[in-house]
C-alpha cells in the first residue's frame, strides 16, 4: 500500500474540512479553537493530492517530488507538535516560523522537480 497517493490526499482534505467544521462544536462546548488545525490538515491534503499523481516517478535521488511531499508532512507535524507543546519558546513564533520555512522548502522542491 502506498501512502502518497491522490486518494490519500483527498481523504486528508476531507478530514481537514471535517475538523474545521467541528470547530463550531468544540468552541461552543469546550472553548477549544481547532480551526487552524483543520486548515493546516486541509492544505497538507491539497499538497498530497496535487503532487502525488500518477506522473510521480520513484527514483533513488534525494531531491524528488516525493521527498518534497514528505518534507511538507514533516513540517506540518513538527509545527503541530510545537504549537501544542508546553515549551513556551517553541509554541510561539519560533516553532511556527521553522515549520513554515520547511513547508515552503518542500513546496519549492515539489515545484522544481515536477517532471521527475
Amino acid at each position: 500500500m502506498k501512502l502518497l497517493t491522490r486518494k490519500t490526499g483527498i481523504w486528508i482534505v476531507v478530514i481537514g474540512i471535517a475538523i474545521f467544521l467541528f470547530n463550531f462544536v468544540t468552541l461552543t462546548l469546550w472553548d477549544i479553537d481547532i480551526d487552524i488545525l483543520g486548515a493546516v490538515i486541509f492544505v497538507l491534503g491539497l499538497v498530497i493530492a496535487i503532487a502525488c499523481g500518477k506522473t510521480m516517478k520513484h527514483s533513488s535521488e534525494l531531491l524528488t517530488r516525493k521527498n518534497g511531499v514528505w518534507l511538507c508532512i514533516i513540517a506540518v507535524a513538527t509545527t503541530m507538535i510545537f504549537a501544542y507543546s508546553s515549551i513556551p519558546i517553541l509554541n510561539g513564533d519560533i516553532g511556527g516560523g521553522i515549520g513554515a520555512i520547511v513547508f515552503v522548502l518542500g513546496i519549492i522542491l515539489i515545484a522544481v522537480r515536477w517532471k521527475y
